[in-house]
This record gives C-alpha cells, structure tokens and sequence, in this order.
C-alpha cells in the first residue's frame, strides 16, 4: 500500500471519529432539549393544578392570584431555556450533518483510489498474459 492510501486511510478514521464525537454532542443537545421540554410541560401542568384547585375551593382565589405571576415566571424561563436547548441541539445537528459530509468525501476519493489501483494491476496482469501468449506463439 503507497504513502497516498495510507494517508487516506488515516483521513477516514479521522473523519469517523468526528463523526462519532458529532453523534455524542447531538445526543447529549438533545436529551438537554428533552428535559427543558419537560419543564416546560411540568411547569405548566402546575399552573393548570393550582388554578383546579383554586376553582374547587382547595385554596382561594387571592392565594392562586398571588402565585400566578410566579407561576407564570417559571414557565416563560423554562421556555427560554427551551429555546437555548433548542439552539444548541440545531447547532449540533448542523456539526453531524458536516462531519458526515467530510467522511462520505473522503471515503469516495478512497474508493477511487482502490478502483484506480485495480485497474492498474488488471493493465499490468493484461500486459503479462499478452506478453507471455506473445512468447509461446514465437517459440
């Protein structure tokens, strides 16, 4: 094996290994989205809680009015973490889609070369065979 399809080899691994690590980080973005979705959704099942058991009497009214601002306090800032969640699990998607792009190109210019480098030792095998077929018809 020449110099050339080593290095691409050791291109490949590379690439691989970016796009493993890109597959990590996507991971972990969007299991961090997961659970700011799910505060979000906690945070406003609280809020539907309350205001049930403010309805039935459980608690009065004024108390549920004076912990409503609160309640809805905790819910526009688990929305904005949400968001930030989201951000990052696009910019990781992003990273995946790239690294998946440099290892598909580097793995097409190894194929290529491999197709390259069969086609030249079928040529040189040709080259054999019609040399030797040449030899025995003139001996």
């Amino acid at each position: 094996m020449d110099a050339r399809t080593r290095a691409l080899q050791a291109l490949i691994r590379l690439r691989q290994t970016e796009v493993d690590q890109a597959k990590t980080a996507l991971a972990e973005a969007v299991g961090k989205e997961n659970a700011a979705l799910d505060l979000v959704e906690k945070r406003r099942a609280l809020i539907e809680s309350e205001q049930e058991r403010a309805v039935s009497g459980q608690v009065s009214m004024d108390d549920f009015r004076t912990w409503l601002p609160a309640g809805r306090d905790a819910v526009e800032q688990a929305q904005k973490a949400l968001s930030a969640a989201r951000q990052v699990s696009d910019q990781a998607r992003e990273v995946l889609i790239q690294a998946n792009a440099a290892q598909k190109a580097a793995q097409a210019i190894m194929d290529r070369r491999l197709e390259e480098e069969a086609e030249t030792r079928a040529r040189r095998e040709q080259t054999e065979i019609d040399d030797l077929s040449r030899r025995n018809r003139m001996g």
